[in-house]
């Protein structure tokens, strides 16, 4: 079993056990899908907007970002993002099971166990915050209803009047859920993973965290998400050298054909940013592309393959720079959810005053079988014999 802190300090073991090959694995796996996903249905939703195929891929290539759309539209692209999500959470709960049973003492721990884990906690994942949108959805229900009773003539404005303070609890009690949310779209997997709860417990976990640990719960986050930021820097950083270093490497030899390789599979990269995008968005995609670029990578260059085997290289080469660029993209999840993993035991340490780590082997050991004096092994109940048939 590892040994923790229980203060700040763990957290910086983030940035280790992040990177690590079976964590890099699943996680990029599960981008992986998030993204194919979010392709599809993203397309469909441009395709029933009546865009052509060709309009969709010369505009955005992959990981399109519309900027208007029909309703149905927006539905199908809703529909994409969603189940992104959706993969990220069930992927980041399989990734915080890993770190949990690590954690434990246990390295080897498999990847097909996590995510079944995962699959069978699905409920817990997702209703835990889906209720909190459900509470603030029900209290604009009310806003609403009180705003239909507003426009009756002289009625109105004075029935509203007498629920204005009540009015003004209900917007505050809003911003408050909104808060809840962002916490538990955060730690649902992580709550889940470690202390392997149910929905309620999960969302009570959350409410518990913000309510009772409020400086170090948004403390503990700020400093997971920098660490995060900080790995994905570095490992972007690196990531650039290394494919330029290698295509300086291999124009030794192979001269221009390299050069025509990259810029083919350049081809396959563009990077959109909508119209509607706030400012800050646009220049953290920005800053993204300048970190993994270079003199030739990821330019939105013409595809123009000199024969048949460069043009099958170019696509090799491209989808190896989507494996390149999972890569690349993998480790700042596996150090969030990790760094969260230990943010969360470490506040359930400081709010409950029990470690979550002995406490599951002390419930292993209570569920063992009870050995008897005379070393016969039983259980606490044994069923009796069935009587013999008539």
């Amino acid at each position: 079993m590892a040994e923790l802190h229980f203060n700040y300090k763990d957290l910086f073991k983030a940035l280790k056990l992040g990177f690590s090959a079976k964590k890099l694995i699943m996680m990029g796996l599960g981008l992986l899908v998030g993204a194919v996903l979010y392709n599809i249905f993203s397309y469909l939703g441009f395709l029933a907007s009546g865009f052509s195929f060709y309009q969709i891929w010369d505009a955005y290539r992959v990981l399109p970002i519309p900027e208007s759309l029909s309703w149905y539209g927006w539905v199908l692209y809703g529909l994409g993002v969603g189940l992104f999500l959706a993969s990220i959470l069930i992927t980041a709960t399989a990734v915080v099971k890993v770190t949990y049973e690590q954690l434990r003492g246990d390295d080897f721990f498999q990847i097909t166990e996590a995510f079944k884990f995962a699959f069978k906690n699905i409920n817990a994942i997702f209703m835990s915050w889906i209720l909190v949108i459900i509470f603030i959805a029900t209290v604009v229900v009310c806003g609403l209803i009180l705003s239909a009773i507003g426009r009756i003539p002289y009625f109105g404005e004075l029935f509203m009047s007498i629920f204005t303070v009540i009015a003004f609890f209900a917007s505050l009690f809003i911003v408050y859920l909104a808060i809840i949310l962002f916490f538990a779209l955060l730690y649902a997997p992580v709550v889940v993973g470690t202390a392997k709860t149910d929905t309620f417990d999960t969302l009570f976990e959350v409410f518990s965290m913000v309510n009772h640990q409020t400086a170090r719960t948004i403390w503990y986050t700020l400093i997971v998400a920098f660490l995060a930021k900080v790995g994905f820097v570095i490992l972007g950083l690196f990531s650039r050298a290394s494919v330029l270093i290698g295509i300086n490497i291999l124009k030794i030899f192979m001269g221009n054909k390299i050069l025509e390789l990259a810029t083919n599979a350049s081809y396959g990269f563009k990077l959109t940013i909508p119209y509607w995008c706030p400012e800050i968005g646009a220049i953290i995609c920005d800053k993204i592309y300048t970190l993994l670029s270079g003199d030739i990578l990821f330019a939105p260059f013409n595809f123009s393959a000199s024969n048949w085997a460069m043009a099958i290289s170019s696509v090799i080469v491209l989808l190896s720079y989507y494996v390149i660029i999972l890569f690349v993209f993998a480790y700042p999840f596996t150090v969030l959810y990790t760094g969260l993993t230990a943010s969360f035991l470490v506040i359930y340490k400081k709010k409950d005053d029990r470690n979550l780590l002995e406490e599951k082997e002390e419930q292993l050991t209570c569920s063992e079988s009870i050995t008897t004096k005379e070393g016969e092994t039983t259980t606490s109940e044994e069923k009796p014999e069935a009587p013999p048939a008539s």
